[in-house]
C-alpha cells in the first residue's frame, strides 16, 4: 500500500496546517519582490547583452546604429518597469504594447543585421531570435491578460 493511501483505498492527500499556510504567506508579504524577477525582464537583460556583444564586434560605421538598438532594448525595460508598477490596467496595457512595438523593431534590426552579414554566428542568430520570440510572447500573454482578452481560468 501507498504511503499516501488509506486502508479502504481512497487518496488521504497531504494535510498542511493553518499556522503553516499563514507563516508562509506571512513570510511572502516581507520580501519585496523586484523587477528583476519578472522572466520577461531578465530576458530583455539578455537580449541587451547579446547586441552589446555584437556592438564590440562590430565596425565604427555602424556604431550609430547600434546606439539606437541599444536605446530600443532599454526602453523595453523601461516599459516593462513602468507596466510592472503601474496598477492602472489601461495605463499597464499602453507600456506592455509600447515594449511589443520596441522589441518588432528591434527584431528588424537583426534582419538588417543578418542581411548584412555582420550577424554570421548561427549560435547567436539563433539565441537572439528565440530571446525575442519568447519576450513577445511574454509580453502578449501578460497583455492579454490585463485586458481580460486571455483564457478564462
Amino acid at each position: 500500500m501507498k504511503a499516501n493511501e488509506q486502508d479502504n483505498g481512497e487518496m488521504k492527500g497531504v494535510v498542511i496546517p493553518a499556522a503553516t499556510v499563514e507563516d508562509s504567506n506571512a513570510k511572502k508579504k516581507k520580501v519585496k519582490k523586484t523587477l528583476a524577477q519578472l522572466p520577461v525582464y531578465r530576458a530583455t537583460a539578455n537580449l541587451k547583452f547579446i547586441v552589446t556583444a555584437l556592438v564590440a564586434k562590430s565596425p565604427n560605421k555602424l556604431r550609430k546604429f547600434f546606439d539606437q538598438m541599444l536605446g530600443n532594448v532599454s526602453e523595453i525595460s523601461k516599459s516593462i518597469g513602468m507596466a510592472d508598477v503601474s496598477r492602472n490596467p489601461q495605463d499597464r496595457v499602453w507600456y506592455l504594447e509600447s515594449a511589443l512595438v520596441l522589441v518588432n523593431e528591434v527584431r528588424n534590426d537583426f534582419t538588417i543585421l543578418r542581411k548584412l552579414e555582420v550577424i554570421v554566428d548561427k549560435d547567436l542568430d539563433n539565441k537572439a531570435k528565440g530571446i525575442v520570440k519568447g519576450i513577445i510572447a511574454q509580453l502578449v500573454a501578460w497583455r492579454d491578460y490585463t485586458s481580460g482578452e486571455g483564457a478564462k481560468a
